[in-house]
């Protein structure tokens, strides 16, 4: 029995551009733009952009503890008292929502909400120079390994900061604005001299 393969709204776009896919627990995600050594230097030395709406992506919402343990390997991003996100690999969520409820307790409310939302990373040091002409919002006010619902493009946004050795940002919006998003943060990439990066670079780099 053939099992359908979950794709990004911007898969498309990124086909345009040379990616070559790969399937991973279920996902066609974008592998790399054809140049591994490019895709890597664009994330340390200028600024790169990939798709990671393959994320699983898990919502947390009520009475939640102020220390809340997260499994390894994910990424959980603060973004008020009441809220939180967690983050994962492809196809994890169902995993991640078993580990996280009963830590979480019994007045939070933990939804897998990996279909709503297609997600960008912006990475490299010019990632504030992107920011900037995407949005008026400062990213500079979250800190690190936070997370913020702010406008890009001028499209509502949940925005997550990381700590890794170069700047990245995690950007998620609704699924039906995924296509328009990515075209118009690429856009601004290119025209600061970054690319397209997939997540073998990426990882590559320490994301995950």
């Amino acid at each position: 029995m053939s099992t359908a393969i979950r794709r990004s709204p911007a898969a498309r776009l990124s086909s345009r551009r040379g990616a070559v896919f790969v399937e991973e627990a279920g996902w066609e995600i974008p592998a790399s733009y054809g140049n591994h050594a490019e895709e890597r230097a664009a994330i340390r030395d200028r600024v790169a952009i990939a798709d990671i709406t393959a994320r699983a992506k898990v919502d947390i919402r009520g009475r939640i503890p102020e220390a809340l343990p997260s499994p390894a390997d994910t990424v959980l991003a603060r973004i008020s008292a009441e809220w939180a996100v967690l983050l994962g690999a492809p196809d994890a969520e169902g995993r991640l929502i078993r580990a996280i409820e009963p830590v979480a307790g019994a007045g939070a409310m933990v939804t897998d909400v990996t279909h709503l939302f297609a997600g960008v990373a912006l990475a490299g040091p010019a990632l504030p120079e992107v920011v900037q002409r995407a949005t008026s919002w400062d990213p500079s006010t979250l800190p690190p390994g936070a997370a913020a619902g702010a406008p890009i493009a001028e499209v509502r946004a949940l925005l997550v900061r990381r700590e890794l050795p170069f700047p990245l940002l995690e950007v998620f919006v609704a699924t039906e604005f995924g296509r328009y998003v990515w075209e118009t943060l690429s856009g601004i990439v290119t025209s600061l001299g970054g690319a397209p990066a997939g997540w073998q670079a990426l990882r590559a780099e320490g994301w995950r």
